[in-house]
């Protein structure tokens, strides 16, 4: 079976769009009037988050340009690692959101 770029393409991709709704969404967290304990927390996670997410598309990156070396893998395990925690902490993030409206 031939070797493709694919995980790392999509991990690229969607770690682009998601690092921009992170910062979408602190952005619309800023403009607020008023805000409460739970929803600057909820900001910093969306920060954290997309902060994440851009380190992840680096990690890719690089990746990509050294593919074939071992390095590459560990570059590609690292990246899958920071992806897994910043999917995590965006939806610790909206959990907050939703729990500081209720």
């Amino acid at each position: 079976m031939a070797h493709t770029d694919q995980p790392i393409d999509t991990l690229v991709s969607i770690s682009g769009t998601l690092a921009s709704i992170g910062l979408a969404l602190v952005a619309i967290l800023v403009s607020k009037a008023s805000i409460d304990h739970v929803e600057m927390i909820a900001d910093d996670l969306f920060l954290f988050s997309s902060l994440g997410f851009l380190f992840v598309v680096v990690l890719g990156y690089l990746a990509q340009k050294q593919q074939g070396t071992s390095r590459s893998a560990r570059l590609l395990t690292a990246a899958e690692w920071i992806f897994s925690a910043s999917l995590a902490t965006i939806v610790i993030g909206a959990v907050a959101m939703v729990y500081s409206t209720v």
